[in-house]
């Protein structure tokens, strides 16, 4: 996959790659050329290079070696700008569906850039890149998370009832922990908004008998979903400190101070650490 000669010339080594096979062998060397059907590989030694080709079936999975300033990039995704995740997302993009491959993260990661940039048509990118590494990529987990990222997508482009009707869907079908309580925090927040919307259309909905029952459902669930972590997961300190504050600021919309003022008391006793690092809310395009 990469050239040593080139490497060598500029003083950079790339660590090695290895191949899994499916009876147990493993094989370390450089790998030249991958696709669905072979794999071609170069082995060195002190009397010269030998190069061979395997049928991929014969492989359980590739450990492929980090390139030069690669691992440094890996191990820090969230803070590496989007040009070098698009450099390394390009470079293994064709290995995602692959068994532990790499790209997924590199995927995620600049989807995750791509939404939070302000054009429209950056974050209709990243949702589309999202849905391609949810479609194709190999772990479970990864899937899950481009799910995520795609919820999280459709709520920053307004798309908010089908961000909606996906989060329930999605709720309704794991019981992973873990995920249920990321899909039901971003299914409150696209009812947050929805709910914001609604009353802004209607600001006498108090008064109106039609438009009261949806609002005063909408707002109780919001609130049931930003607390249940805090109710029923309380030792997943993040998620539940989130929770928390996702529902003082829900309250305080709602005009309910006291209740806001409460949950505030709440985030700060018991999981002061959290206090000042909940995430802001998500913009949503108008």
């Amino acid at each position: 996959m990469r050239s040593l000669a080139i490497l060598l010339l500029f003083g950079m080594v790339s660590a090695a790659d290895v191949i899994h096979l499916k009876n147990g062998e493993t094989i370390t060397t450089e790998i030249d050329a991958l696709t669905d059907k072979i794999i071609s590989f170069s082995q060195r030694s002190s009397v010269g290079s030998a190069s061979r080709t395997l049928p991929v079936e014969q492989v359980e999975y590739v450990e492929f070696g980090f390139d030069p300033g690669e691992e440094g990039v890996f191990q820090r995704l969230e803070t590496a700008d989007m040009a070098t995740l698009e450099k390394w997302w390009n470079a293994y993009f064709s290995h995602l569906h692959r068994p532990r491959s790499r790209t997924a993260a590199y995927g995620i990661a600049l989807a995750n850039a791509l939404i939070a940039q302000e054009s429209e048509s950056s974050r209709k990118r990243g949702l589309a890149l999202f849905d391609r590494i949810a479609a194709r990529a190999w772990s479970d987990e990864d899937v899950a998370s481009a799910k995520q990222g795609r919820l999280q997508a459709l709520i920053i482009l307004g798309e908010l009832e089908t961000a909606r009707e996906e989060a329930a869907a999605l709720a309704s079908k794991t019981e992973d922990p873990d995920l249920l309580i990321e899909v039901k925090y971003l299914l409150a927040r696209a009812d947050f908004e929805k709910l914001k919307a609604l009353q802004k259309e209607h600001p006498r909905w108090v008064e109106d008998d039609e438009v009261r029952p949806e609002r005063n459902e909408l707002y109780h669930n919001i609130i049931d979903q930003f607390l249940w972590p805090y109710l029923f997961h309380a030792t997943r300190e993040e998620a539940a400190a989130r929770g928390l504050a996702a529902a003082a600021e829900a309250y305080a919309f709602a005009g309910e101070p006291e209740l806001s003022q409460k949950s505030l008391v709440d985030l700060a006793t018991l999981y002061p650490e959290y206090e000042n690092k909940s995430p802001p809310s998500e913009t949503v395009n108008p």
